[in-house]
């Protein structure tokens, strides 16, 4: 008897938590997350990576090739666009199949045979894998020159894919490595800048923005066919698809794309060549005009003068990555802040920047002594004062100090292309992978020879 109560009671107790479980997963349903429902929140979120091509912070302003275009989708259905920085690949299918993101944005080309993890957008660019290089007497110019070399790719990325297809096209082995702490290709890249891995590959839209900044690279190897990029979104998510489909189809014949590419690819093709000599006895043409702009701001003229000199060498017509125009190169959210636009005249530019260094220069009042304090003003217009304000926390962090430049602050700022720095809980604006500490350097160089 007693057995038997202790069996209804065990039965009760067991068909209690059956119902109870049926009913938290009445409650909990199944994920499912289309436009319906991203109309209806308002927001669209868009998995991504800290890259050139992808997004990234610059000067206060986010941008990045993809994130310009879902930005312009976004505007134009009413939506926020939300950012989520992601370093791993398989993050995205995990984080996709949970809703917490609708979009992935990473310059990924088309593959087969991935219809269980993505569906693909419309292409919105054409572009083929390089290999990376430094130039050198010794360099590797066919795919097949590769074999037996060792290097560096993303794991399970396409890069990955093209190498071991590679191996079978021309007989012979490649030493594939991966480097875990270096997840992204432009940290892959940065690697081979600094010669401690020979070769990665690339797309090669990336690797010509890269070549920009860092002269001493070689990309003119080809090493695939064109491949098609796309956003990749989850399987399900059909109704996102045309609407996002039905959008890149208007927006990629459309002027604005056509001036986004310029901004970020073919301005490297397109800019102006042009050489403004300054006369015999001047620093530059253009000597009256920052000699008036350093009046009206309580600057040194030469050094206005230096910044416009190593931003465009005098050349009012410049244009530079990310849509950066004119002699003082600003960029297209700051530039109108100071009154300056691509068709400003040269006493219109040279006043902009003048106004935008002493902005800069204030906002740096607590270092007390005016050479560091400039030095921090030149950093911040390179690079924006959030990545510098980034280095400042990492330095104190470190135990150096972080209103000195030169070893302490400056040294932070070369940390912040290094993932185990730009991905502390101190920075806010994420990787920076510019030059501000050789800008730096370089302005003060020029000046100094004209002062």
């Amino acid at each position: 008897m007693l057995q038997r109560k202790r069996f209804y009671l065990l039965l009760v107790m067991g068909l209690s938590l059956f119902f109870q479980a049926c009913t938290e997963q009445a409650r909990s349903p199944i994920y499912r997350k289309d436009w319906m429902q991203i109309k209806k929140i308002g927001k669209l979120t868009v998995l991504t990576e800290n890259a050139t091509l992808s997004f990234f912070e610059f000067k206060g302003k986010k941008m990045g090739f993809e994130y310009e275009i879902l930005d312009t989708f976004c505007k134009a259905n009413g939506l926020q666009l939300e950012v989520k920085v992601v370093s791993k690949i398989g993050d995205y299918i995990r984080m996709l199949k949970k809703g917490e993101g609708d979009i992935v944005a990473a310059n990924l080309p088309i593959a087969l045979h991935q219809e269980k993890y993505f569906q693909y957008s419309v292409p919105y660019y054409q572009t083929y894998q390089v290999l990376v290089q430094r130039k050198s007497d010794s360099l590797l110019k066919e795919p097949a020159h590769l074999a037996e070399k060792t290097i560096y790719v993303r794991k399970n990325s396409a890069y990955e894919k093209r190498l071991l297809a590679l191996q079978d096209e021309i007989g012979a082995t490649i030493d594939i490595r991966y480097k875990r702490s270096l997840p992204l290709v432009e940290d892959l890249i940065q690697e081979v800048v600094n010669g401690r891995i020979k070769y990665t590959l690339a797309h090669e839209n990336q690797a010509r923005v890269a070549k920009d900044m860092h002269p001493n690279l070689n990309i003119e190897t080809r090493m695939s066919f064109e491949q098609r990029i796309a956003f990749a979104l989850r399987p399900k998510s059909k109704a996102l698809k045309q609407q996002l489909d039905s959008f890149l189809n208007t927006y990629l014949n459309s002027e604005a794309y056509k001036l986004l590419k310029k901004r970020y690819f073919d301005y490297i093709s397109s800019a102006p060549t042009e050489i403004f000599l300054a006369p015999r006895g001047a620093v530059s043409p253009f000597d009256a005009l920052f000699k008036n702009a350093a009046q009206r701001y309580n600057l040194d003229w030469k050094m206005i003068a230096a910044v416009a000199f190593k931003e465009s060498r005098f050349n009012p017509n410049a244009r530079g990555f990310g849509g950066a125009y004119g002699m003082m190169q600003f960029m297209p959210n700051t530039g109108p802040h100071f009154g300056v636009y691509p068709e400003s005249s040269p006493e219109v530019q040279i006043n902009g920047g003048g106004r935008y260094l002493s902005s800069l220069y204030k906002r740096w009042s607590s270092i007390t002594d005016a050479h560091i304090r400039m030095q921090f003003t030149l950093a911040s217009y390179n690079a924006g004062t959030g990545h510098i304000e980034d280095a400042q926390r990492l330095a104190r962090a470190a135990g150096l100090n972080a209103n000195i430049w030169d070893d302490n602050v400056a040294l932070m700022v070369k940390k912040l292309k290094d993932p185990a720095f730009y991905r502390s809980e101190l920075v806010r604006c994420g990787a920076y992978r510019g030059a501000a500490p050789s800008y730096v350097a370089h302005v003060i160089g020029i000046y100094s020879r004209w002062k």
